[in-house]
């Protein structure tokens, strides 16, 4: 789980391909990185780069977490650094 300026993401990887013309639908290939803001019943809200919207939660599984000492800052740095540039924008 990352924390980025106040809200948990959670890394899925796309096991299907989903596409869709709906707006307001995130669409993506099979083996896509998604980051998952909300994943509350069958349809759920993430973004892949730029792109965000909505898409079904069974097309998705959840990433591995794989460590890498130093590589990510403990929940109350981030927090504090997105505090920061809030502040100083």
């Amino acid at each position: 789980m990352y924390i980025t300026c106040g809200m948990f993401i959670e890394l899925y990887i796309a096991v299907y391909t989903y596409t869709s013309d709906e707006p307001g639908d995130l669409t993506f290939n099979e083996g896509d990185v998604i980051s998952v803001v909300q994943a509350d019943g069958d349809w759920w809200t993430g973004s892949i780069g730029q792109r965000s919207g909505i898409f079904p939660g069974n097309f998705v599984k959840k990433r591995e977490e794989r460590r890498v000492a130093g590589a990510a800052a403990p929940a109350e740095e981030v927090e504090l650094a997105c505090i920061s540039v809030v502040f100083n924008s």
